[in-house]
């Protein structure tokens, strides 16, 4: 659970907290409602780019053997799993490892389009 909220609330409170911000659309300053998104869809979002990505690079068989493009695909495989985890149900324990692991992935689909 996100350090902030524990030490200043109870367990079950804060886990209220994180499902009202899941629950919030997104982006919420100079959008119209019906456009705003709930906060799990735009990491449900980045995912598909991600994907998308890899399947578009694929495609050119730009370096599909190579073993970056495998770890890129592992990496998006894990991430796409702790997606449906927060989804499915608020794991506070997953918020941090969950960013990390989007980092790294944006960072090597970055290095593989850059450097391949």
């Amino acid at each position: 659970m996100d350090v902030s909220l524990r030490r200043r609330f109870a367990p079950a409170e804060a886990i209220g907290f994180l499902a009202t911000a899941q629950a919030s659309r997104w982006p919420h300053v100079a959008v119209p409602w019906s456009l705003r998104l709930p906060l799990p869809w735009l990491t449900w979002a980045v995912i598909a780019v991600i994907w998308a990505s890899g399947i578009v690079a694929s495609s050119l068989g730009s370096h599909a053997l190579s073993r970056d493009w495998w770890l890129k695909w592992l990496l998006v495989a894990v991430l796409t799993v702790t997606q449906l985890l927060m989804t499915r149900r608020i794991a506070p324990g997953l918020f941090r490892p969950q960013l990390l692991l989007l980092l790294v992935t944006i960072g090597v689909s970055a290095w593989l389009t850059r450097f391949h």
